[in-house]
């Protein structure tokens, strides 16, 4: 048993050592890997997991507002001349009836 713990100390005296001895070894005498250089480089798909907007409205002011909002359908420029004209042709196009109120003699 004592032989056993003798052994085990000298053991540890070693790994001490050599640990000592490894971390005085100056940076260039540590063998470091070979440098990797990239030519060329192809990325065929960027996957963004989350993307954050911050925006700062906190000194926003507004001296003006003009425009127009469109609720529902919208159409690109003004057509209500055109929907006059048509709605002028169908009328046009049917008898014409005339009301008149009744004279009272």
């Amino acid at each position: 048993m004592e032989k056993k713990v003798s052994d085990l100390e000298a053991n540890i005296s070693e790994v001490k050592a050599g640990t000592k001895a490894a971390l005085n070894i100056p940076p260039k005498e540590i063998e470091s890997s070979p440098t990797i250089q990239i030519e060329h480089l192809q990325v065929d798909k960027i996957v963004i997991e989350r993307l954050d907007y911050a925006n700062n409205f906190g000194q926003l002011g507004i001296k003006e507002l003009s425009g127009k909002l469109n609720i529902g359908s919208t159409y690109e420029g003004d057509i209500s001349e055109l929907i006059n004209e048509k709605v002028k042709e169908k009328i046009s196009n049917e008898a014409k009836v005339n009301f008149r109120a009744k004279k009272e003699s």
